[in-house]
Formats: C-alpha cells, sequence, structure tokens
C-alpha cells in the first residue's frame, strides 16, 4: 500500500473518531443543557430546517391547486403544539399573533382567489348575475378540471369556469346577446388569474416568513 493511501485511511480513520467523539459528547452537553438556550438553539435549527423543506412542498401544491397554504399553516400548527415537550417553559415557534396572522392571510388569499373573477366581471361590466356566475364558476370549474391534470386542470378549469358561469348568468338577463356576455366573461377568466397568482404570493410570502420565525 502506497504512502499516500495509508495517510488517507490515518485521515479518515482519524475523522470517524472524532465524529464518534462528537456524537458521545454532544448528547451530554445537551443534557446538561436541558432547558437552557443551546437545547432551545438545536431545536430552532431542527423545526426551521424542517418548515423550510416542507413549506416549500406546500408551495408546490399551491401551484398544482391543491390546498398547500393550508397545509403549511396546519404544519406551523403542529409545531406550535409540540412546543411544549421540546421547548423550555414559556418558550414558543411562533408568537400568538403571528399565527393569527398568517390565518388572516390565508382566508383573505382563499376570497382573492374566488372573488377576483366576480371583481373583473364587475370591471368589465357584468351584472351583479353574472359576478355570482364568475364566482361559482370558477369555483366548480377548478374541481371539475382538477381530475384532469392537478396544475393544468385546475386553473384551466378555474378560469373557465369562471367565463362560462358569467356568460350563463348573463344570458339570463333580458335582451342579453352572446356577444355582449363575452365581455364580462373575459373579465372574469383574467379575474381568475389573478386570484391564482395572488394566492400563490400570499403562500410564498407565508412559508419565507414562518420560516424564518422558526429561525429566530
Amino acid at each position: 500500500m502506497s504512502g499516500g493511501a495509508i495517510d488517507l485511511l490515518a485521515l479518515g480513520s482519524s475523522a470517524v473518531a472524532d465524529a464518534a467523539a462528537l456524537a458521545t459528547w454532544l448528547p451530554d452537553v445537551m443534557v446538561e443543557d436541558e432547558g437552557g438556550w443551546l437545547t432551545g438553539f438545536a431545536i430552532s435549527i431542527v423545526t426551521g430546517s424542517l418548515l423550510g423543506f416542507l413549506g416549500l412542498l406546500c408551495v408546490v401544491l399551491t401551484v398544482l391547486g391543491l390546498p398547500g397554504l393550508w397545509l403549511l399553516l396546519l404544519l406551523a400548527g403542529a409545531l406550535q403544539f409540540s412546543d411544549r415537550w421540546l421547548l423550555p417553559e414559556g418558550a414558543s415557534t411562533f408568537g400568538p399573533w403571528t399565527l393569527i396572522g398568517a390565518v388572516a392571510a390565508g382566508l383573505l388569499a382563499e376570497f382573492a382567489e374566488f372573488a377576483a373573477g366576480a371583481k373583473g366581471a364587475k370591471q368589465a361590466g357584468a351584472s351583479k348575475r353574472g359576478m355570482v356566475g364568475a364566482m361559482v364558476g370558477g369555483i366548480a370549474g377548478a374541481i371539475v378540471g382538477a381530475p384532469f391534470g392537478l396544475l393544468v386542470g385546475a386553473i384551466v378549469g378555474g378560469v373557465a369556469g369562471s367565463a362560462l358561469g358569467a356568460i350563463v348568468m348573463e344570458m339570463t338577463l333580458p335582451h342579453q346577446t352572446l356577444e355582449g356576455a363575452m365581455k364580462p366573461a373575459h373579465g372574469a377568466a383574467m379575474g381568475r388569474l389573478k386570484g391564482i397568482a395572488i394566492k400563490l404570493l400570499v403562500t410564498v410570502a407565508l412559508w419565507i416568513g414562518l420560516t424564518i420565525a422558526a429561525f429566530v
């Protein structure tokens, strides 16, 4: 065996020994520091990393048309609930107002997603019937379209449903023509797209904010 190989083996053996010594020493330190700053710091690193990784998956689920926003909030709530066993008494991963604000932002994002179609239809001259049709059609379209592809199906279904709902309800008005109903339908479709974008942006913002809060 060459001298270089022997040196590498020796270096590797030394590294393994050092790692084993650290693995033996660290639990003792954690026990001695139980309830102290080192324990809290280690837990914050673990929970922050966990939330960062799983939160990214929640963002991806939101893009796919699944309730990733609410899964993210449930994950944050689960971490907060586990504090009673993991952190020293009185400590918490998130402040109460942080979670309240996150839930409020999630509710606003959901409302914006479904109401944006109605607002777009209104701005394009739709009647109240057309606005209601755009909102209901957007929800129904997303549900119907989801089985045909979570990303494409849910988004396309929601947009098409908003437009179709606006057309159907506009056509119930006296003297309304198909040509006249097309402008509100276009406005409803564009509004629905804006709503989807708003929900995605809120999900990303909550993911980043909650992850930072977990580390801090």
